[in-house]
């Protein structure tokens, strides 16, 4: 293995001249809602959404939210019906809610407190809290920031990143009562995270030079890293990439990143790091996922930046074994988050109205969206290639 291996220039050159054409890329038309609207279901009771769980053997779906970015608020997870997207209960949380994870084999599921910089540890199948593990220290007014969590299902160690100018990837152990083992200097805006339970490896995604640090889940100790070799200078001025959110397809040992900056997605080998493919996803890029059931990728874009602030967002359905794009699905105003269920037969999106007054389907009280597809269904309703 060439884990510590860095991209070089010539190496990067050559992998993108591997990707697909930005030209055939978007030369795939939206897909007409009213195409695929027997695949959908759709759920607009709540409000702040952000990151989902499935609960397989309860057959439900775990729904952070946080309606007010007010200190002092609270948050919620709301359980859905998975199948129908029924609501089935609401818990409220001490603290606002953002991720979710969950340790099956322990019953315990893990919110993380963006904002607050903890996790909220809840019992899976009462809902109780059980704990609350404070991570970020105290910065200005508030916390460092946590962002994604992951579980490790056979140790039960939580993964847990912060998008700070360094980074910090934090590793708590459920079994030493919560102890916390600190990574520092974990990289520019470290804030996407993949776990590869079998291998022990760990990558925290984000920006800078070395874009992509991975990391021993057993020990913390840092094995390598990864970097396109695009940007030469340390800051985030000067980065090229923010891959914001990852996936891996773990037999095909490919690292799938979301690349905010550019609106692409990045496709790493995970033996030699170097950069194998790339496609264009669109504006505001930020949730990955692969199914490998189905060898497709699916990556949500918001539609939207700081200069272009009115669009609206999708999702973007790739083929793995080309990278050639099956389907553009647009889902306004702004799809977040992406959870695949474990039968690989549904997924499960989080929807966000815009905030902004301004922006055009700006509705005063409107709720977000959760939305869910059978994915049988909509491979027969998509556009052949």
């Amino acid at each position: 293995m060439q884990l510590k291996t860095r991209i070089t220039g010539a190496m990067t050159a050559l992998a993108l001249s591997l990707a697909v054409p930005a030209a055939a890329q978007e030369a795939t038309a939206q897909v007409d809602l009213a195409q695929i609207a027997p695949a959908a279901l759709r759920q607009d009771l709540l409000k702040g959404v952000y990151g989902a769980v499935e609960i397989p053997g309860r057959n439900q779906l775990w729904v952070a939210s946080s309606p007010s970015f007010e200190q002092g608020t609270p948050g919620f997870v709301d359980i859905l019906d998975a199948t129908d997207l029924r609501p089935l209960r609401r818990i409220e949380l001490p603290r606002r809610a953002f991720a979710l994870a969950l340790d099956a084999a322990r019953g315990r599921a893990y919110v993380g407190n963006t904002l607050d910089g903890s996790l909220t540890v809840l019992d899976a199948a009462s809902g109780l809290v059980l704990d609350t593990i404070q991570l970020g220290k105290p910065d200005g007014e508030g916390f460092e920031h946590t962002r994604m969590v992951r579980v490790d299902p056979g140790s039960g160690q939580v993964f847990v990143t912060s998008p700070s100018d360094t980074g910090t990837l934090w590793i708590v152990d459920p079994d030493r009562q919560g102890a916390v083992q600190r990574i520092d200097d974990a990289g520019l805006w470290s804030a996407g995270l993949a776990l590869d339970a079998a291998r022990g490896r760990v990558y925290a995604t984000g920006g800078g030079i070395s874009e992509v640090l991975v990391v021993d889940a057993a020990t913390g100790a840092g094995i390598g890293s990864f970097s396109t070799g695009d940007t030469k200078e340390a800051g985030g001025e000067a980065s090229a990439h923010f891959f914001v959110n990852a996936a891996l397809d773990t037999e095909g040992k490919r690292l799938f990143a979301a690349d905010a900056n550019q609106g692409a997605l990045y496709v790493f080998d995970t033996e030699t790091g170097a950069v194998i493919a790339t496609a264009p996803t669109g504006l505001g890029t930020l949730d990955v996922i692969y199914s490998d059931k189905r060898d497709q990728i699916f990556v949500t874009y918001r539609g939207v930046s700081r200069e272009a602030p009115s669009g609206s967002g999708g999702i973007v359905v790739l083929d793995a074994s080309d990278y050639a794009r099956i389907a553009d699905i647009p889902l306004p105003a702004h799809p977040n988050s992406l959870v695949l269920a474990e039968s690989g037969d549904a997924l499960f999106v989080t929807v966000k109205a815009p905030m902004e007054k301004e922006h055009p389907l700006y509705r005063e009280g409107g709720g977000d969206s959760v939305l869910r597809f059978d994915l049988d269904k909509l491979a027969t309703l998509l556009p052949r290639q």
